[in-house]
């Protein structure tokens, strides 16, 4: 795959969902067949990967798949609930970013613009969640979902939540910015969402403690390689020995390039496109910027190989690598990635994105 930098995304053939596989979505949906969702899932990823697909385009397509099937399960409520038709449906997260993977949960809030009985609403929201990870979008253990009236509301009432969150450092929690910065519409009022989100990233733009607390987050980065270049892995659990790679990598590079794309006012909301964005208009160098998409690709892909064969295996699938079985190619993958980010990361530290 080759990748460029003018913002137009990688070099790629087109691997989409199926023709009509949307119809079917919603003819699973109305009747039932969620597991036969899941597996098409899987059996999706699988075939985009065998046929060549980047991490990236396989992320992209694996979200549009997941936002039809959410679609497809909302259509399916409308029937018992019309008032659903009026409202925004928002996912958050790796899901607003178009970035997810395999066993990625649900993160997702609703934006109500009418007048519903509170009973009726809860109702609605828990039988949509439920249908979801019934589709092979699990649950949220952090409670970011329809379900929590907390994650729905009117306009005015999201926007005053996400700012107060975002202003209040005693309001930190797993959730905290990189969830709610990013979102989008998946299905109903589409403009009203992003309205609301060009409000709320303005706030940010705007406010010296919202953009502080983005940068609070990095602050507690430490580089997972020793001062010899030995992986620092977890040291008990039943993960000892392995690198979280989302925690550990990925998410830093992802809260840096958000930091940047706020700075610079950077339109797109995709990782790797922000990157690309932010290093044709000479924010971030450009061999850098080559760097982190090859670090971002290289994670990403062991991620969907990781979804992939916990599914296989029948296991839940996670995050972890073991650097000891890697080979060594790989083992200067994952180090060119590191440091990659640890450069990022510092760069916004010093202040360089403020």
């Amino acid at each position: 795959m080759e990748d460029n930098l003018n913002g137009k995304g990688p070099v790629n053939g087109d691997f989409g969902v199926p023709e009509g596989l949307l119809d079917e979505l919603r003819l699973m949906a109305r009747e039932g067949r969620l597991a036969a969702v899941r597996r098409t899932r899987l059996e999706l990823v699988e075939e985009w990967l065998d046929r060549g697909a980047s991490a990236e385009i396989a992320c992209k397509r694996l979200t549009r798949f997941n936002h039809d099937v959410i679609s497809a399960v909302l259509e399916a409520h409308i029937a018992e609930y019309p008032w659903l038709a009026q409202c925004a449906f928002m996912e958050f997260g790796s899901g607003g970013r178009e970035e997810m993977v395999p066993g990625s949960d649900q993160d997702n809030g609703l934006l109500v613009p009418v007048a519903v009985d509170e009973a009726e609403l809860d109702a609605c929201t828990q039988s949509i969640v439920v249908a979801l990870d019934g589709a092979g979008l699990p649950l949220c253990d952090g409670g970011v979902m329809v379900s929590n009236p907390e994650w729905r509301g009117n306009f005015d009432a999201w926007l005053a939540r996400l700012t107060g969150w975002l202003s209040n450092p005693a309001e930190k929690g797993p959730w905290q910015s990189g969830l709610i910065l990013d979102f989008r519409a998946v299905f109903g009022a589409g403009d009203e969402v992003r309205r609301m989100r060009e409000r709320l990233w303005e706030y940010v733009r705007t406010k010296p403690i919202a953009l502080s607390l983005l940068v609070r987050e990095l602050t507690d980065y430490r580089l997972p390689l020793t001062l010899f270049g030995a992986f620092v892995t977890e040291r008990d659990g039943p993960w000892h020995g392995f690198l979280n790679i989302k925690k550990s990598v990925l998410a830093h590079l992802t809260n840096s390039a958000r930091i940047l794309a706020l700075k610079y006012g950077v339109r797109p909301h995709n990782t790797c496109d922000r990157i690309r964005a932010l290093g044709g208009a000479g924010h971030i160098d450009g061999h850098h910027a080559r760097a982190l998409l090859g670090g971002w690709e290289y994670l990403q892909r062991k991620r969907l190989d990781i979804g992939l064969e916990c599914d296989r295996s029948g296991l839940p699938p996670h995050n972890y690598v073991n650097p000891a079985a890697l080979d060594q190619g790989e083992r200067v993958r994952l180090k060119a990635a590191i440091h990659a980010v640890e450069k990022l990361v510092r760069l916004v530290q010093a202040g360089s994105g403020l």
